[in-house]
């Protein structure tokens, strides 16, 4: 048992934590046990920082003080679970979402912060240049059509999806999303969650959806035939379907969806564009330095073809961005739009570099371009690009 003095040195512990992680803007608290100690980490922009750790001696308490907070069985250690809770500081709601992993030292535990000011954004917020938001929006606000965004996990397509809801978001529109989990809660837009233990899947939610006259959808994951197949018919139907599907770039899209057994025709009667993205960390506007290039940088902008005379700028570090020469993230994006050059291609199950050399004859911008012009801005760093894009 703790003694009183104990049990408020945990709950101050957590509290510690939780609100350092806060200030750091951080995204994730991972808490992993060792022999020694609970390794702390945060992961800020994307990118994990190591923390001061916590005793062994109090490794457990701090743990079990999280599963309390997320409503979690504590005598439970066998099992992987998950739990969430909500906190309001300084006026502002934050939610956050637990998970457990049972490993060989004890429990490994991710606290995931889902800060909703944060994620109130539109489009236009997100980093797209005004020639590509000129693209997009006439596309998103269409009546019906199949929109996707794509990229792996952690690319922040959820947040696009979301902003482009916050943009359609209209009194006389019925907006139904179906997610896996609900990320953040939308003013004004019905959504909902899976439950694969009680049966209610993606494929059974889509179609409750379309009982329930939506005008707009937002699938939270293409997973199977199955999913893409209704999100297609809902298209069909008059409906705007928005999801997210996990391919490298915009062109996999096409190629993913055929390979999931999705015939042509349909992609072609339905699909209206695709967004591929990823998230870069955005340099510190306090301390980023013009660039002194020597060979490695040669190298490297050879590489990617970055031309000899533009300007580059690399982080160095301040009391600003805590030493680490980044502060936030910023979206570099392609856009491919479903032009009719694209789909006579598709009619005929093209390979992937038909669609590709299609899509960049038809205008369409690559990562690689679009992050080479934020580079040009000043606003990310080569190295940064370099990272994410190879």
């Amino acid at each position: 048992m703790l003694s009183g003095a104990q049990d408020q040195s945990v709950i101050s512990q957590v509290d510690r934590l939780i609100h350092t992680a806060l200030a750091h803007n951080a995204s994730d608290i991972h808490l992993e046990p060792t022999i020694e100690s609970l390794r702390v980490r945060y992961r800020i922009d994307g990118v994990l920082y190591d923390q001061n750790p916590i005793a062994r001696s109090i490794m457990q308490q701090v743990v079990s003080r999280l599963k309390v907070l997320g409503q979690m069985n504590i005598a439970e250690k066998r099992i992987p679970q998950d739990g969430t809770f909500s906190v309001t500081i300084e006026n502002k709601p934050i939610d956050f979402r637990i998970s457990t992993f049972p490993s060989l030292h004890g429990e490994k535990m991710v606290v995931r912060i889902l800060d909703r000011a944060a994620h109130a954004m539109s489009l236009s917020q997100l980093g797209f240049t005004q020639n590509m938001l000129n693209v997009i929006q006439p596309i998103t606000k269409k009546q019906h059509g199949f929109f996707l965004v794509t990229g792996p996990t952690g690319s922040g397509k959820t947040t696009t999806l979301y902003a482009t809801l916050s943009d359609l978001h209209d009194p006389d529109k019925n907006i139904i999303t179906l997610e896996d989990p609900v990320e953040y809660n939308l003013h004004g837009i019905t959504q909902g969650h899976i439950n694969s233990d009680a049966g209610f899947t993606f494929e059974q939610g889509i179609r409750s959806m379309l009982r329930q006259d939506p005008d707009i959808l937002m699938v939270g994951e293409i997973r199977d035939k199955q999913t893409a197949r209704i999100a297609i018919e809902a298209a069909l139907t008059g409906h705007l379907v928005l999801s997210t599907l996990h391919t490298n770039d915009a062109p996999s899209a096409v190629m993913r969806l055929m390979d999931m057994g999705i015939e042509p025709f349909l992609i072609n009667a339905s699909l209206s564009g695709v967004l591929a993205q990823r998230l870069v960390r955005k340099l510190c506007t306090d301390c980023k330095e013009p660039v002194v290039r020597d060979a490695s940088y040669d190298h490297m902008c050879k590489r990617l073809g970055i031309p000899d005379d533009m300007p580059l700028f690399h982080a160095n570090g301040c009391g600003q961005c805590d030493s680490r020469g980044y502060r936030g993230r910023i979206g570099i994006f392609e856009f491919l739009v479903v032009t009719p050059e694209l789909r006579a291609q598709i009619v005929n199950q093209p390979v992937f570099d038909e669609i590709y050399a299609q899509a960049l004859e038809d205008g369409m911008t690559t990562l690689l371009q679009d992050g080479i012009s934020k580079v040009k801005e000043g606003v990310i760093s080569l190295e940064e690009l370099a990272r994410i894009v190879t």
